[in-house]
């Protein structure tokens, strides 16, 4: 199994999908990410831009969300 955190080209879908727990961190970061049909298509990237924050400081989050977790799923790459 696929133990690689998110990165920021990873999708929201993935993200979600491998650590559920990050829906969250989403919300905590007021994006609608959770439940959005592009999910599968939007990466961190995108994320951080649509909402104008900056990539270190949502990557910050996502890694504090997900260090101590293994991914449930592998992503499919």
């Amino acid at each position: 199994m696929d133990h690689t955190p998110p990165q920021l080209h990873s999708s929201v879908y993935e993200v979600l999908t491998g650590w559920p727990e990050t829906a969250r961190m989403f919300r905590a970061f007021k994006t609608a990410c959770v439940g959005c049909y592009l999910a599968r298509f939007c990466t961190l990237q995108d994320v951080a831009d649509t909402y104008y924050i900056q990539p270190e400081t949502l990557m910050e989050a996502v890694c504090k969300t997900t260090q101590d977790s293994i991914p449930l799923i592998r992503s499919e790459r």
